[in-house]
């Protein structure tokens, strides 16, 4: 039997802005996705309200190692949980100085608020995964399938023990909460518009129904939603390139009115659009078509 449940990490107090997915099986326990560090309380709360300990977890699965969904990791792993992250990224969790160091030139003052501390995982808990490798934990068996685009370091994890089910980090993007309205974080410098495609076509063909975000909930819709995150990932960086001439302060400003006039066709509450597409989204997105979206 496996039991799914979402736990709320409410980072910056804003619901279903990060979540992370507590899988249970017959012989433990497994945790889709540390969060950040930021909301470790939140995530212990979460796990006591199933009458859980961090210690108790028998594993955690990380789609990447962006801050958002891994800066947590490092503390899950010295309370003794294994870690299973892309090999790619592995290195990052054990000496995480450059990415600590990258993280905080972007984020600047805001680094400590946002994300919190950033430490290094035991490396003898940290286990690097390949495209198509099989973990075996808490009884249930996952199989790492290789999701790049928005990051090299990104795999999305089917569920074999119940496979409807597949949990797929930021490869189908996020959405805002309680709306289907899809927004895309296309970070530099690994953003990359034809792997992401390409990651597209993988995930439209695999046997799972159920696409379980780290920012939205649950799609049950795969087609659908998946359609229309490569049109709005089409049009968004063909509409980003051709206005890589505008003045920045212009560009962002037009590119937030663009994307608002798009939400507004989802019904999304103008605070609601305000709260989940900041200036650093836009920011991100700019730099990452502009660095990113002729690479092969």
């Amino acid at each position: 039997m496996v039991l799914v449940r979402e736990i709320d990490l409410m980072h910056m107090g804003v619901p279903g802005a990060i979540s992370a997915w507590l899988v249970s099986g017959d012989n433990g326990h497994v945790l889709i996705e540390s969060g950040p560090a930021s909301t470790l309380d939140a995530l212990r709360r979460g796990l006591a309200a199933h009458d859980l300990r961090i210690a108790d977890l028998s594993g955690v699965l990380l789609t990447h190692i962006h801050l958002d969904h891994a800066g947590g990791a490092w503390a899950l792993a010295k309370e003794g949980v294994p870690v299973h992250v892309h090999h790619v990224g592995a290195p990052h969790l054990i000496d995480p100085e450059k990415l600590n160091r990258s993280a905080r030139r972007i984020f600047e003052d805001r680094f400590d608020t946002l994300w919190g501390t950033l430490e290094s995982c035991p490396e003898g808990l940290v286990h690097p995964t390949h495209d198509a490798d099989v973990v075996h934990v808490a009884g249930l068996t996952f199989e790492a399938i290789e999701t790049r685009g928005h990051a090299d370091h990104h795999h999305a994890w089917h569920l074999h023990s119940a496979p409807d089910m597949c949990f797929v980090g930021d490869a189908a993007a996020m959405r805002v909460p309680g709306t289907a309205w899809i927004t895309i974080p296309m970070p530099p410098p690994e953003f990359d518009l034809d792997r992401w495609l390409a990651t597209l076509k993988r995930l439209g063909t695999g046997p799972w129904t159920r696409l379980y975000l780290t920012h939205g909930g649950i799609v049950t819709n795969v087609p659908d939603h998946l359609g229309r995150l490569e049109a709005s990932l089409n049009a968004q960086v063909q509409w980003l390139l051709s206005t890589v001439d505008m003045p920045r302060d212009a560009r962002r400003e037009a590119y937030h009115h663009w994307l608002e006039a798009d939400a507004q066709r989802y019904a999304v509450a103008p605070e609601l659009f305000r709260t989940h597409v900041s200036r650093g989204l836009l920011d991100m997105n700019m730099s990452g078509v502009d660095r990113g979206a002729g690479k092969g």
